[in-house]
């Protein structure tokens, strides 16, 4: 489990193509989205009265990925960090391999306030928030990580994509 596929998931509860838009309306659809991310633990961590923190937590991760430069996003996940308390350790692996760790020792939201903006952090010191980005496919306004080697990922999805292409080409005709 990636924990800024976790982030991507929060952030992503809103789809302007779904009915409802908003699909965070009780802590049970995150709770599923973990469980495919195989995070059922961190997923049962979680109960009603993280709802409303969850739903702010979304919305200023979403902010990070609006940002234009990594100066930019710098305070924003710093907040983030911060008012988590959040403090990173170094975990060795089976193979004693480390990796940077944000709130292992916590658990359901407080969890996720700890390590999403850490892998936020993270992300953003390695790749920068150029690879962070919002689906060109409008009306949608999801938000995806780039991970393709030349970084010029726009669609959050194949459907976007594909919908977009369908768009233009339709465009195209009635012009031609």
């Amino acid at each position: 489990m990636d924990d800024l596929e976790l982030a991507v998931k929060l952030v992503n509860t809103v789809y302007a193509l779904a009915d409802p838009p908003d699909r965070l309306t009780d802590v049970a659809f995150y709770q599923d989205e973990l469980v495919r991310l195989d995070a059922a633990a961190l997923a049962a961590q979680l109960t009603p009265s993280d709802l409303q923190p969850l739903r702010v937590l979304r919305e200023r991760l979403r902010g990070v990925f609006h940002t234009r430069t990594d100066a930019e996003a710098a305070p924003l996940v710093n907040s983030l960090v911060r008012e988590a308390n959040a403090v990173p350790q170094l975990l060795p692996d089976a193979h004693g391999v480390l990796t940077l760790d944000w709130g292992s020792d916590r658990y359901g939201y407080s969890a996720l306030a700890a390590r999403l903006p850490g892998a936020l952090m993270t992300f953003v010191t390695e790749k920068g928030v150029g690879r962070l980005g919002i689906c060109a496919a409008a009306p949608c306004e999801c938000v995806f990580v780039d991970r393709t080697r030349p970084g010029n990922r726009r669609f959050c999805c194949e459907a976007c994509n594909d919908r977009a292409a369908a768009a233009a080409y339709r465009g195209r005709r009635r012009v031609g």
